[in-house]
């Protein structure tokens, strides 16, 4: 038989639990997501990242603030550190593309070189057949299938056309500036007559590109290597549109054939024409 001990005399009656208060909504939370997802929308827009930047860490440190206040709902917050989180990682990922693309520009030149235009038939005439033609297995203006004299080499930034080569220049050389250095003992200079026309953004100095002499033995002669007072010399500043046209002077060794290189960009676009 089952026995209920009564509530002993005077202790007061039992009181019902209160009902647990609700959460209230996280305002600082809120503000947290919202900054969250925008930055990580900006996060992935090359043009906009320091947007998401900015916003990412705001959003992060807002969220784990969050996090600790009392009596409030913590969804949002929780959601803003992991958004905040993941758009710091995207952000990254697409700056280090962005760099990686800009560095690529500036060392591997500006767009792919194209060869254009007749050359000039005398000189073809004196030299390979096959100048200056597409046909061959390499790629036309590279040192195996150079371009020919009077075709244009092109980029994104600039069109050249080597006009003539004289590879015999010495006495041009030497009438032109009484001081100027005699070819050493097995040399020769030679001139080469260029057109350099701008395509790109701002001005660029023509002689910032250089024209060197590549022998067939490997040998490279650059126009800078030995400085003299040339007739005509190629100089001068231009801007879109212009053009520059003048000679270049390079000491070759006499008897050596080879072709001439021209830099179309700082650290790329190396293309080559054949010469007499």
């Amino acid at each position: 038989m089952t026995t209920f001990q009564s509530r002993p005399p005077g202790m007061p009656p039992m009181q019902p639990v209160p009902p647990r208060p609700a959460k209230q909504r996280n305002v600082l939370g809120i503000i947290a997501l919202v900054c969250a997802v925008v930055g990580f929308v900006f996060s992935c827009i090359p043009g906009a990242l320091i947007v998401g930047w900015v916003l990412l860490p705001i959003a992060f440190v807002l969220g784990l603030v969050g996090l600790f206040l009392s009596g409030k709902t913590k969804g949002t917050s929780i959601a803003a550190v992991i958004i905040s989180i993941v758009g710091t990682v995207v952000a990254a990922a697409v700056f280090a593309f962005v760099v990686a693309d800009a560095f690529d520009d500036a060392f591997n030149g500006s767009g792919d070189v194209s060869v254009s235009g007749q050359g000039n038939e005398n000189v073809m005439n004196a030299l390979d057949s096959g100048v200056g033609e597409a046909g061959d297995s390499k790629e036309l203006g590279s040192r195996e299938n150079p371009a020919a004299i009077g075709q244009t080499l092109s980029n994104d930034d600039w069109d050249v056309t080597v006009n003539s080569f004289n590879p015999n220049a010495s006495a041009e050389i030497a009438a032109e500036n009484p001081f100027n250095e005699p070819p050493e003992p097995g040399f020769q200079y030679a001139i080469a007559n260029v057109t350099f026309t701008y395509k790109g953004e701002g001005s660029e100095h023509v002689s910032s590109y250089p024209v060197a002499f590549v022998a067939e033995d490997g040998n490279v002669t650059r126009d800078f290597d030995r400085s003299v007072v040339t007739p005509d010399m190629l100089m001068g500043e231009v801007y879109a549109g212009g053009s520059a046209t003048g000679n270049v002077a390079l000491h070759i060794q006499e008897g050596k054939p080879g072709v001439l290189r021209i830099e179309l960009g700082y650290f790329g676009d190396e293309v080559f024409v054949a010469v007499p």
